[in-house]
């Protein structure tokens, strides 16, 4: 139990992931380009992790949060899609303990977001709630 405690802290940051090039369709996403204070929280059969929270420029064409926390490495985004002002991506992410599928959704509303992710790996499901606020201009 340790161990997967371990991996699912290693993967905390990973859980808003590998950013990439957005499909847009419709109108044009609700988001201000700039550098974004991100949180994010994983809940996971019945345990709540502290949040974790990390800066990073988000764009229109670049959409999706992600962080730089070891293992996410070997991560790929297999469908990413906009609809109006919600992003939607699936992943799958090869790691030491085998295989890690994720589907995630965040809404944006100009200078904040919020959204969830759905991740399972190990047999253990993660749940992981995401909230973000625009600080400024991209450094």
């Amino acid at each position: 139990m340790m161990s997967r405690t371990l991996m699912v802290v290693a993967f905390l940051g990973w859980v808003v992931v590998v950013g990439g090039t957005l499909a847009h369709a419709g109108t044009e996403i609700d988001l201000q380009d700039g550098m974004w204070e991100i949180t994010s929280q994983v809940n996971m059969q019945g345990m709540t992790v502290p949040p974790v929270t990390f800066s990073q420029c988000i764009t229109k064409e670049n959409a999706v949060p992600q962080s730089s926390s070891p293992g996410q490495e070997d991560c790929t985004i297999t469908d990413m899609q906009t609809v109006g002002s919600t992003v939607s991506w699936t992943m799958q992410c090869n790691t030491q303990g085998g295989a890690m599928t994720g589907k995630g959704k965040i809404t944006y509303h100009g200078d904040r977001f919020d959204g969830e992710m759905k991740t399972e790996t190990m047999g253990m499901v993660m749940i992981t709630k995401m909230s973000g606020k625009r600080t400024g201009p991209c450094k």
